[in-house]
């Protein structure tokens, strides 16, 4: 008997909650496949993505973000993103992006430590910080959908843009398994 990983029951418990219920047998399975195997997907109106917390907070979350573009503009969202201050930029203050007009101030770094985040998390706030907006953007363009992040802040990490109402079951499932953490911020 194969052992089933955190990740896998993951899937399952997305399935069981009808994040694909919209989506022909064969096309459903081949969306699992793909995240199964490590592979960013979308869908009309949906998409799942990895969202490693260090690396965002390495300044990937712009990239992260516009890889959720086109299955926003499904649920009404005109997603526009682009990095204000890099993190790897030299002189740079921190790191920050702008989303759709408002910019979000990720981190600042130390004055005493410059390179040095001035936050205990810097990976969780910058996976949760955008996820927050873009979740405001939905609520904002009358959209039913959200993004959930499983494992936030962590080197697995992963966003999920699906229905909040299943979204909503499959982190109640986190809960009482214990499995995953699970925030739609």
């Amino acid at each position: 008997m194969t052992a089933v990983t955190a990740f896998e029951e993951l899937l399952c418990a997305l399935e069981g909650a009808g994040l694909w219920s919209g989506i022909s047998e064969d096309h459903k399975r081949a969306l699992i496949r793909a995240v199964n195997s490590g592979e960013d997907v979308t869908w009309s109106a949906g998409g799942a993505w990895r969202a490693d917390g260090e690396d965002l907070a390495d300044g990937d979350v712009e990239a992260w973000l516009g890889s959720m573009a086109r299955p926003l503009h499904d649920c009404g969202v005109e997603l526009r993103v682009a990095t204000v201050h890099s993190p790897f930029e030299e002189g740079s203050a921190g790191y920050s992006v702008r989303v759709n007009g408002t910019t979000l101030s990720l981190y600042a770094f130390t004055e005493d430590e410059p390179g040095v985040p001035a936050t205990e998390d810097p990976w969780m706030d910058c996976s949760v910080a955008p996820a927050a907006e873009v979740n405001r953007l939905l609520e904002a363009a009358g959209s039913s959908c959200r993004v959930a992040l499983f494992w936030p802040g962590g080197n697995d990490g992963f966003s999920v843009l699906g229905e909040q109402s299943v979204l909503g079951r499959a982190c109640a499932g986190a809960v009482a398994s214990g499995s995953w953490d699970c925030v739609i911020p």
